[in-house]
């Protein structure tokens, strides 16, 4: 019997003063254990930087990272023998099995964050390109302006 997929919830957290190179190579190794096993990337974001309640390898505080995916069991083990691999860079991480109606939840407010960041860019760019026309109108219907005469009254 094939195994079926499933839907997992991945958090970590990273040292906050790693590297932009760093943390994109340790991502891009977790997007590619996803894919590996048959997976889904549902939500792969940046969820806060936060205080810890606890000192980590002398880190008081730590950026929190989720993952939500849709995958076969095996990505599981092969995405935290990822994230045991850069040990000095990820300080905690905890993977849990989550239902079917969570993880399409999530999808759902990550599909509604997505078209609000569109509508909002395509927006800006209407405005960015009617701003031109606009300040053309507004010199055309604008009087000249004119500079007192000298020895005027004060």
């Amino acid at each position: 019997m094939a195994a079926k997929p499933r839907y997992y919830e991945t958090l970590y957290i990273i040292r906050p003063d790693i590297k932009d190179e760093d943390l994109a190579k340790i991502q891009q190794r977790l997007r590619d254990a996803i894919s590996a096993n048959e997976g889904e990337i549902i939500k792969f974001d940046k969820w806060a930087q936060r205080e810890l309640a606890y000192e980590i390898q002398n880190y008081s505080r730590g950026i929190y990272y989720i993952i939500i995916f849709k995958s076969l069991p095996g990505a599981v083990a092969e995405l935290e023998r990822h994230l045991r691999f850069y040990n000095t860079d990820v300080l905690r991480f905890i993977t849990v099995s989550i239902t079917e109606a969570a993880a399409n939840k999530e999808r759902a407010v990550q599909e509604s964050k997505e078209a609000e960041a569109s509508a909002a860019a395509a927006e800006s760019q209407a405005e960015a390109a009617a701003q031109p026309a606009q300040q053309e109108a507004k010199t055309e219907n604008e009087p000249a302006a004119t500079e007192p005469a000298e020895g005027g009254t004060n």
